[in-house]
């Protein structure tokens, strides 16, 4: 008897415990609600739904001769917030891109760009408008670094980052309490980058689509 007195103790202890813990995290109502509180919702990007090119012009005896190249979105994350007035901050955007493969008859042997990254500058806030709690589109002006390297025949040597120029973008949030979806499209154009007169990068075009996992 006395070990069934004890079992049956330690049994309704355990239970007493296992129902005092606590659910793990804390719920949201809307997206909004979520934005509003600390701390700020880390959005991750990846290859599904995020697409990009970039135009590559080459000389010829004819002249410049440019097309567009597709890029392939490996990673990247946004981080995003928003204050009790609902106005929201872009705090944090950081993309990886695959490695762009050049004609091997622009350098003689194979070449092409690596460890590209086009992260944010600096943190920015914009003009925000919410259509219902789960849904809002924000007027930003993003200052973006564009970093990369170039290989040659296997060397590899960094390229100096390019500060590209301010690029209005619409940051779109929606989803609800537990899930955040985000959608960002920026262009950027002007000369990327050049060499010997014989190939250069005139401009980048991102389509990102991000999302809570946590």
């Amino acid at each position: 008897m006395r070990s069934l007195a004890l079992f049956v103790l330690v049994s309704t202890s355990t239970l007493a415990c296992t129902a005092s813990v606590p659910a793990s995290g804390p719920s949201y109502d809307s997206v909004r609600d979520r934005m509003e509180h600390a701390p700020a919702p880390r959005l991750f990007i990846g290859s599904t739904g995020s697409t990009g090119a970039i135009t590559a012009q080459r000389y010829t005896p004819s002249g410049w001769q440019a097309g567009n190249v597709a890029l392939a979105i490996t990673s990247g994350e946004l981080v995003a917030r928003a204050d009790d007035r609902g106005t929201l901050a872009l705090d944090h955007l950081e993309v990886a891109i695959a490695p762009i493969e050049i004609p091997q008859d622009v350098f003689g042997k194979p070449a092409q760009l690596q460890d590209l990254k086009v992260k944010l500058v600096s943190p920015t806030v914009g003009d925000t408008q919410w259509s219902g709690e789960d849904s809002a589109n924000a007027n930003l002006d993003l200052r973006l670094d564009l970093e990369w390297a170039i290989a040659i025949n296997g060397g590899v040597t960094p390229l100096g980052t390019q500060h590209l120029p301010a690029i209005p973008v619409v940051l779109s949030l929606s989803g609800d309490g537990e899930t955040v979806d985000a959608s960002i499209g920026l262009a950027a154009t002007g000369d990327l980058w050049s060499w010997a007169g014989l190939i250069r990068l005139t401009a980048l075009q991102l389509s990102l689509a991000a999302q809570t996992v946590d």
